[in-house]
């Protein structure tokens, strides 16, 4: 074999092993969630809630704030990975119409970066335990139920598949998670008080709905100051990028009751204190589903296109080494491989 063959026919091998690293070790290298995640998501709506500076002056008649304009940023980032695990933040900031914050919690969570779901907690990272899907979806996301970890209550609940939907263009999976419970949010909790005179929940209940207002006799049987535990009710939903898992819009339904022990130890719900309706607003959706589109030709690059370029290129130059020594050994007289001599 000729010196231009073996060359030609080593280079294919190089280029079919690149083929193969490229497809089994760079693709699952990069087909994660990157290091440098650091993504704001930003929504808007309506809230309803307590005034804390009227309650702190007796002022029933703005004590409870009805349907104000709000937006609210919640803002993820990697802060550090170890293998397979990444810790990230999850910080939510609720803003009043005139930019001044009203709430805001703070997470860390330890999650597996290919599948998202809650992964050990790495020794000093501050993560907090939970169980399924707490920041978004898997990477490769199915049209079915997962499990997800609902901060509000800290508790799990079903992510249910509900329908598939077009959205900027893109396939988008579009997932409905109901959660209700106690009240498991702890920097929400701290801002609720934690006791209220009975004759100032009767004003606040006063300035209610009508279908919102609890009994009179229910009032007037209860202790003052009357002693308060709170419950909530969740429910959001989520448009998942088909190909990427990548969180395209959302929305969130979410109300906080202020309850106290009945007579027969049984929670009483005396009145909502919290409500927020929330939905992505149309600039973070079309910049999500840019993204999601970039991402998705990145990977299909990584995975197919680059692997099978190369491979073709390997091909092509074992042909032609093929080629070259056949046309050499006619030249030569040398038989050709194979070939009987009388």
């Amino acid at each position: 074999m000729r010196k231009s063959t073996w060359i030609l026919s080593g280079t294919a091998v190089v280029l079919v092993a690149a083929s193969a690293v490229t497809r089994f070790a760079v693709y699952p290298e990069v087909h994660q969630l990157p290091s440098d995640t650091d993504s704001v998501f930003a929504y808007t709506g309506t809230a309803s809630l307590l005034n804390a500076a009227a309650l702190e002056q007796g002022d029933v008649a703005n004590a409870f704030l009805s349907d104000i304009p709000v937006t609210v940023e919640r803002h993820v980032k990697v802060v550090d990975t170890d293998g397979g695990t990444a810790v990230v933040s999850d910080d939510v900031t609720v803003a009043g119409p005139d930019g001044s914050e009203l709430s805001s919690t703070a997470h860390r969570w330890s999650v597996d970066r290919t599948d998202l779901v809650n992964s050990p907690v790495p020794e000093g990272s501050d993560a907090e335990e939970h169980q399924g899907l707490v920041i978004s979806w898997p990477l490769e996301p199915e049209e079915k139920d997962y499990t997800f970890w609902d901060p509000t209550t800290a508790t799990e609940a079903p992510a249910v598949y509900d329908r598939t939907e077009d959205l900027e263009g893109r396939t988008a999976y579009v997932f409905v998670v109901e959660a209700a419970g106690p009240l498991g949010e702890p920097a929400i909790a701290e801002r609720l008080p934690q006791a209220l005179p009975k004759d100032l929940l009767a004003g606040i209940a006063q300035t209610l709905p009508a279908d919102q207002l609890p009994p009179p006799e229910a009032l007037e049987a209860l202790p003052d100051p009357v002693p308060l535990t709170y419950a909530a009710t969740v429910q959001r939903t989520a448009w998942i990028d088909s190909e990427t898992g990548m969180v395209l819009d959302g929305s969130l339904e979410q109300t906080i009751v202020a309850q106290t022990a009945g007579p027969d130890g049984q929670p009483v719900t005396l009145a909502p204190v919290n409500a927020m309706s929330l939905q992505g607003t149309a600039e973070g959706v079309s910049e999500r589903a840019d993204d999601a589109a970039e991402s998705a030709r990145m990977l299909w690059l990584v995975r197919v296109l680059a692997p099978l370029g190369l491979l073709g290129a390997a091909i092509v130059l074992l042909a032609v080494a093929a080629a070259l020594e056949i046309r050499a050994r006619r030249d030569t007289g040398t038989p050709e491989p194979g070939a009987q001599t009388a």
